[in-house]
């Protein structure tokens, strides 16, 4: 490691080192852009930004845990504007990234036949203009429910429950930080993608259990 202009860079052996990830496919992420700028010194060595680290380590976990293709995280990479400045900011796309397939786009104006207003009031997904699979795929669910007159109180009331278990998953990200002092990123990620959806599910299966 070394200190430049007060901040921690790394020689391209400790990011092999630091990710288990070869020289060749970090030069070849590099070349993509999905890296992060280097720094050359005066001997012609590069550095690369701490964050870095991070940023290789979130491309495995897509790689390897979603089956993402490297195109398909630079596509996202651009949409998101990633920030390569700020971890904690760079570890929120992230979750963005994973949340959200930004596939098929379609015009707000086009999705006359969902009930994009009222989704937008309960707070199921944002008010923008162009909405992709994931959030389409939302919103076809949402019309049908109401095709079967769920009540829209019934809907709002997963919606709040959904918030207050961001709010836990939250507080169990703090208080990693508190004990550690670092948020691991790819901790962040597992309870995303694969802690919460296993549990939440776990229990819908004995709920559904409990009618037959």
């Amino acid at each position: 490691m070394k200190i430049i202009d007060d901040k921690n860079y790394y020689k391209m052996s400790e990011l092999v080192e630091q990710t288990a990830l070869s020289n060749h496919t970090i030069s070849f992420y590099h070349k993509k852009g999905l890296l992060p700028n280097s720094l050359s010194t005066s001997k012609n060595m590069k550095y690369y930004p701490e964050i870095t680290i991070t940023v290789l380590n979130m491309i495995k976990y897509f790689k390897d845990n979603l089956s993402f293709s490297i195109d398909y995280i630079k596509e996202l990479f651009d949409y998101y504007n990633i920030n390569f400045d700020d971890r904690a900011d760079l570890i929120l796309q992230s979750i963005q990234m994973i949340s959200s397939e930004i596939k098929n786009p379609i015009s707000k104006k086009d999705l006359l036949d969902l009930n994009v207003e009222e989704a937008i009031k309960l707070d199921l997904i944002d008010d923008k203009e162009i909405y992709f699979k994931t959030e389409i795929e939302v919103l076809k669910t949402f019309t049908e429910l109401r095709r079967f007159d769920i009540s829209i109180q019934l809907i709002n009331e997963y919606v709040q429950t959904s918030k207050k278990l961001a709010m836990l998953e939250r507080e169990l990200s703090s208080k990693v930080l508190e004990k550690t002092g670092f948020l691991p990123e790819i901790l962040v990620l597992d309870i995303l993608n694969s802690f919460k959806p296993y549990i939440f599910n776990r229990h819908t299966i004995e709920e559904f259990k409990k009618d037959i």
